[in-house]
């Protein structure tokens, strides 16, 4: 097997010939040297809109490349006459020998990707702080010719987006038009009595080419019928048939037919602005029944005089609520440096790295001059302020090898942003739940990595002013630089303790298999995290998750199935099988797990300091021996949190996967 300097994985067979190679399965990307030969699709992949990877591609034709749409639309590029076999992607052009699209020459490391939006674009590095980003068929589509231009319901109009002109329908996300609009009321199967179809005036289908492929000859009035009794049409756009059109080309119609496109959920709910006045179209609302109506009436006037005192007071709080928000990023000591959101997205190259995501928000990955930075932007605001706030004030004041950094943040009106260093070697999580067994970490890497947790925890509970429980202790949550080093991150879950309290009433916080038995009584101390390190700890020695529902039942909490196999003295069969090494230094291995025994007790006044941890990781303690412990898990059951007990929690905050 070679991978070349193209980026070409290629297998070879006993006589030195290739019988595979990846640039012969192409996914969303194509590098410089790859070719696109008949047969060979470029698909979007599955992203976070309706659309399934099948229904956008590239495709290689015998005379030409074909941008498909399903359903039925297409449009052909590079069409030769010449029949190539390839189209090309080198150095300042793609396409086959006798039809190209020029490109600009590389001076570094350039790739195209088929993305979401149905856009092929041609990235490249520009030195350490920029990114060009280059819209391949720039030339060959206009921007609203691609069906996912402005979302549903959305109005394309000379590369902006709009919503229709109609009380009822809103911009999804106001600073991202291209995410469509959404009506205000929703329209029901069970409710088809009704709905009534509304229309948008100076408008028609996005595309000729699509309404031409899809539309059936049929009168406005059936059309409209048509669309009001099929609970799956959306919207309709009928186009009479040319007064000047030749009436023996019309057949058996009447000069009020036309044709007729019903729109249903599984196309683009996306028009064009048309002033023509040829097309027209209709959107489906739901209307609410007369009886329905009487009551709100008589609803809204008993209470108007109400809600107009609540209007008034709500806005006078929330003015200085939002005051008092904004000057609470100004008062913090000690303050990393403050980004603009359009510094940060430039940086990004407007969000287009995406590194990962979950829990309060997705990570992107950037450049600031010459370094490296991942941004977390923060989405749903409402639910992570209070999150912000605590990880800016917790991470800005700590200073730890083992610690993520702080570069920065972003505080701009809705956008909430942190700016940290890039760690290239991802989560700890990608490395000892592996998806192949390919490559494993040694147990010299795995007990570095150990220690590394065990060092930053140690800082944050004994060496800062007040004590600080970062609550979501998982593998998720540990990064990994390039020489594998640990870095505790994420403090959006974070809790300062004083000093003096011996414990502190909270509400609970963190992730299912990593909460320590106290928290069902919601009091808790920093050695709630302690707990949690003694699950990773497991966790990497034995390359699998706490809670693994594909295991047989016996085998679905690992820390039950410790507890039975410390009972048998048999912890040397739960070590990870896949690593060689790990069986090499067996007796490392057992003692370690010990010591994760020893985190891992019930009374968290039995478990050690994390500076005693490592210590004894370093070799300049010796563990204590561990008792005959019973390892209870916190919250075996993936039921409700607290299925347990008694008690069950009134309020909760559970971490989603980062």
């Amino acid at each position: 097997m070679d991978l070349d300097v193209s980026g070409n994985l290629v297998l070879f067979n006993q006589d030195n010939s290739s019988v595979w190679q990846s640039f012969d399965h192409p996914t969303d990307t194509s590098v410089m040297g790859q070719s696109l030969c008949t047969g060979m699709n470029l698909s979007v992949r599955t992203s976070d809109t309706k659309w399934p990877s099948d229904r956008v591609y590239l495709s290689a034709q015998w005379n030409g490349l074909l941008y498909t749409f399903r359903p039925a639309f297409y449009t052909k590029f590079f069409e030769t006459n010449t029949a190539p076999s390839c189209s090309n992607f080198s150095n300042g052009s793609f396409g086959s020998p006798d039809k190209t699209l020029s490109l600009p020459i590389a001076r570094s490391l350039q790739f195209m990707r088929l993305e979401p939006d149905g856009h092929l674009r041609l990235y490249e590095m520009q030195g350490q702080d920029s990114l060009m980003v280059l819209d391949v068929l720039s030339t060959e589509m206009n921007y609203c010719d691609y069906p996912m231009a402005c979302g549903d319901y959305g109005i394309c109009s000379k590369g902006e987006c709009s919503c229709p002109s109609l009380k009822n329908f809103k911009f999804r996300n106001e600073r991202l038009p291209s995410a469509g609009c959404t009506s205000l009321s929703s329209t029901s199967c069970n409710q088809a009595q009704d709905h009534q179809l509304l229309q948008v005036n100076n408008v028609s289908y996005f595309s000729n080419r699509v309404f031409s492929l899809l539309a059936t000859s049929a009168s406005e009035d059936v059309c409209k019928r048509s669309c009001l009794i099929d609970c799956s049409c959306k919207a309709v756009i009928f186009q009479k048939y040319n007064a000047s059109m030749d009436p023996s080309l019309m057949g058996p119609y009447s000069t009020d037919d036309g044709y007729c496109l019903l729109i249903s959920e599984d196309m683009a709910i996306l028009f064009a602005v048309d002033s023509s006045n040829r097309f027209s179209a209709f959107v489906k609302k739901e209307v609410e029944g007369h009886s329905e109506k009487r009551r709100i009436i008589i609803v809204v006037n008993s209470i108007a005089g109400f809600c107009l005192i609540s209007i008034v007071v709500y806005t006078a709080v929330w003015k200085k609520y939002k005051k008092d928000e904004e000057s609470s990023f100004v008062i913090i000591p000690g303050i990393p440096k403050r980004f603009s959101f359009d510094e940060l997205e430039v940086a990004t190259g407007h969000f287009s790295i995406k590194l990962g995501g979950g829990g309060f928000g997705s990570v992107f990955k950037g450049n600031v001059g010459k370094q490296t930075i991942a941004v977390k932007r923060l989405e749903g605001v409402e639910q992570g302020t209070e999150e912000f706030l605590a990880e800016v004030k917790t991470i800005g004041r700590i200073h730890h090898f083992n610690l993520i950094r702080l570069v920065g943040f972003c505080a701009e009106k809705s956008h909430r942003l942190l700016v940290y260093e890039y760690l290239p070697n991802g989560s700890l999580d990608n490395w000892i739940f592996p998806k192949s067994t390919v490559f494993t970490l040694s147990w010299k890497t795995r007990r570095a990595i150990i220690l590394g947790i065990a060092r930053g925890l140690s800082y944050l509970h004994e060496d800062c002013e007040q004590k600080i429980a970062h609550l979501d202790i998982k593998p998720q949550n540990i990064l990994l630089d390039d020489k594998f080093s640990a870095k505790v991150s994420d403090f959006g879950l974070s809790k300062m303790i004083n000093r003096e309290q011996s414990k502190v009433m909270t509400r609970m916080r963190g992730t299912r298999g990593y909460l320590a038995p106290e928290w069902l009584g919601s009091k808790i101390i920093e050695k709630a995290d302690i707990y949690s390190f003694g699950i990773v700890m497991i966790e990497i020695i034995c390359g699998r998750e706490n809670l693994d529902e594909s295991q047989p039942e016996e085998s679905i909490h690992l820390v039950s199935l410790l507890q039975e196999k410390a009972r048998h003295g048999q912890l040397s069969d739960l070590v990870n099988s896949s690593s060689n090494d790990m069986a090499l230094h067996m007796q490392d291995v057992v003692e370690a797990m010990k010591l994760a025994m020893w985190c891992l007790q019930v009374d968290s006044s039995k478990r050690p300091l994390m500076s005693t941890i490592a210590k004894v990781l370093e070799g300049v303690m010796s563990m204590e021996a561990v008792p005959d412990c019973t390892l209870v898990p916190s919250f075996a059951s993936n039921d409700t949190v607290g299925s347990g007990s008694s008690y069950v929690p009134s309020e909760s905050q559970l971490s989603g996967p980062r």
